[in-house]
């Protein structure tokens, strides 16, 4: 495991990764690891819910199960630090999504054209993918000029 910048780099692809990011200019490095802070947030929202399952079939009440069309108000995985938009997502709908890494869900008209590119709108929302791929940032936002407000 190499450890670079704060980061422990566990594969290849991670440091092929890590690589490709550093020669991003910084604006741009902050704003896609801001996506991906957002992504993990959203994220773990799903992993409760399976924790909440697994309880519920523990104390035998199966009947309290939530289903994967459960309609959830997921944050926005916009660049902005400081975006609070919600969007009205199924659990099913938003896990296919992020089977591929590099998509992350967005509110209408939050992309940066210099990270990412639309590759999916609806009603409520955009899909979009990342121009490079990047390895999972730390915990903390970062301060960025993008304003979605």
């Amino acid at each position: 495991m190499k450890y670079c910048n704060g980061r422990f780099l566990t594969t290849l692809v991670d440091v092929i990764r890590y690589t490709t990011i550093m020669n991003l200019p910084i604006a741009e490095q902050r704003q896609i690891e801001n996506e991906m802070i957002f992504r993990r947030a959203n994220e773990k929202v799903g992993d409760d819910l399976d924790e909440l399952n697994a309880l519920h079939i523990e104390d035998d009440n199966p009947h309290l199960i939530s289903d994967d069309d459960l309609l959830l108000q997921f944050k926005c995985e916009c660049s902005d630090e400081n975006c609070s938009a919600r969007i009205p997502i199924k659990l099913s709908t938003y896990q296919k999504i992020h089977v591929d890494r590099d998509s992350f869900v967005i509110k209408l008209k939050h992309q940066v054209e210099a990270i990412e590119e639309v590759i999916i709108t609806e009603e409520e929302y955009s899909v979009v993918k990342k121009n490079n791929s990047t390895p999972e940032p730390g915990a903390d936002l970062n301060v960025t000029t993008i304003d979605n407000s």
